[in-house]
């Protein structure tokens, strides 16, 4: 904890203020025994709570509330596996998953704790992926013959040697070859013959059809995200001034490019794919070769608010300069005159027919944009708005504010449902929203506003929902920065 402080003892104020006083409270946490902090061979801090304080919360429940709590936290990791799949295939960016399943398992169902921890498949990936000290761990959460057997065989490979994740290749060969396990390429190569994991403590069932795409951890404070065209990879941006390139297949880093010396507070991919559009703090717009990580010159639009995608690689972003709607990368505009300044929220119609915009003083201004044409100024809203999202035909819009989501038709704007939700960022399609809804995520009907399936794999507050411009996929991403690619065709058969 010395370090992590004296890593901040210059910040007693500005923005990072709150930084240091938590840094201060967790030295007197440790000071007083709630909790313990050591450094991990990866150089990070690692805080753990005595099994004294982990007693004093567990009282406050009934042995049957606890293993109904650790039973739904295990159904929302088994969404986050295909069918078929085993527990070693669980998504690479899915950390908490991969260090706390077996302890969340040993609690709705100590029989499945118990076969997980001595399979094959699951030690392999987890030497692999975390070292053996990551499997010792989940070992002594299990007290059987096998277990004990295993971590026994593990402390005479590594006598001596420390146990974290960075085995050297020969180390981590010779362990795997002591336990009886061949070293796999991937780390679910092993689903031959794993046995189907339960999905509720003490009962086999038929695993569903699984929605997730990839699981992507994404770096802290990540302010925006946007899907390349062909969904094989992502973009990130935030506050380490970087732009980031996810793989989707590997769910890996392909990339990190050095963006300018500002936050980014938007990114987006050209309709063809071929370069990324940024947005610093001050709004200066930037595009990166998609490939080379290059920067592109000349990108003639100076200041950008936001971007929205149409049909046939239709492109619409804000000038917030001119106060006009452009195609980003020639700033050439689209329709005949500038709109009007601080415009923002952009929700584009399928079609590409209806743009729907936010004005500085909560008006809600719908466009034609490839005419310039104003087609109608809904009423002033009554609280600040988040999100706005347009029916593919223009039909209906919702809106999303401070305190509730509301659906409305066009142009007569008659209510078809208001759901309270707060802080609402959600995600459209045709059919139904994607709405946040604490770690869950709800899918509702566009009609009725009724519950038509709801998405349990987040671990942390859901913050936000995203849409592909195709439809295809689905992005949440929680408090944690962890975003899970959903396949919408799944979502809602």
């Amino acid at each position: 904890m010395t370090e992590v402080k004296e890593a901040w003892v210059d910040v007693d104020s500005g923005p990072n203020r709150h930084i240091h006083r938590i840094l201060v409270l967790l030295e007197d946490f440790e000071r007083v025994g709630l909790v313990r902090a050591a450094k991990a061979d990866d150089g990070r801090w690692r805080l753990t709570v005595p099994e004294a304080l982990h007693e004093r919360l567990r009282s406050r429940w009934s042995a049957d509330e606890a293993a109904d709590w650790h039973g739904r936290l295990v159904d929302n990791a088994l969404a986050l596996l295909k069918p078929g799949d085993p527990w070693s295939a669980l998504p690479a960016g899915a950390g908490y998953w991969w260090r706390h399943l077996v302890w969340h398992m040993q609690h709705c169902d100590p029989a499945q704790a118990a076969r997980l921890v001595t399979f094959p498949g699951w030690q392999s990936a987890k030497i692999q992926r975390f070292g053996a000290q990551s499997l010792l761990a989940d070992l002594a959460l299990v007290d059987s013959p096998e277990s004990r057997a295993t971590a026994s065989v593990i402390d005479e490979v590594m006598s001596g040697e420390e146990h974290g994740s960075r085995l050297d290749p020969g180390k981590q060969a010779e362990l795997l070859q002591a336990l009886g396990h061949m070293p796999l390429p991937r780390a679910h190569a092993d689903h031959h013959g794993e046995p189907e994991q339960p999905a509720v403590a003490g009962q086999f069932v038929v695993q569903p059809q699984s929605a997730v795409r990839a699981v992507l951890q994404l770096p802290r404070f990540t302010f925006d995200f946007a899907l390349a065209p062909d969904a094989t990879w992502l973009v990130a941006v935030g506050n380490d001034r970087l732009v980031h390139v996810y793989d989707l297949e590997t769910q890996a880093l392909r990339r990190a490019i050095r963006g300018p010396s500002d936050m980014l507070r938007h990114c987006a991919v050209a309709p063809d794919g071929r370069f990324i559009m940024t947005k610093t703090v001050g709004q200066k717009a930037q595009a990166w070769d998609a490939v080379s990580g290059e920067e592109m010159l000349p990108f003639k639009v100076g200041a950008v608010g936001e971007s929205v995608y149409g049909p046939d690689g239709m492109w619409v972003a804000y000038n917030t300069s001119t106060g006009s709607f452009v195609y980003p990368l020639t700033n050439e505009r689209w329709g005949t005159k500038p709109t009007s300044q601080g415009m923002s929220h952009l929700a584009l119609a399928a079609d590409g027919a209806t743009l729907a915009a936010c004005g500085r003083r909560g008006q809600i201004l719908l466009w034609d944009p490839r005419s310039g044409r104003l087609l109608a100024e809904l009423p002033d809203q009554p609280h600040e708005i988040h999100r706005l999202g347009l029916a593919p035909d223009g039909s209906w819009i919702a809106i999303g504010d401070l305190h509730c989501l509301r659906v409305l038709e066009l142009p007569g704007l008659r209510e078809r449902f208001t759901l309270e939700q707060t802080r609402t960022r959600f995600a459209t399609t045709e059919d139904w929203l994607a709405v946040p809804d604490a770690r869950r995520v709800q899918i509702r009907s566009t009609r009725t506003g009724e519950l038509l399936n709801t998405l349990e794999a987040h671990t942390d507050v859901v913050l936000d929902c995203r849409m592909s411009p195709d439809r295809k996929h689905l992005m949440t991403k929680d408090r944690g920065d962890t975003l899970i690619v959903w396949d919408t065709a799944t979502i809602v058969p």
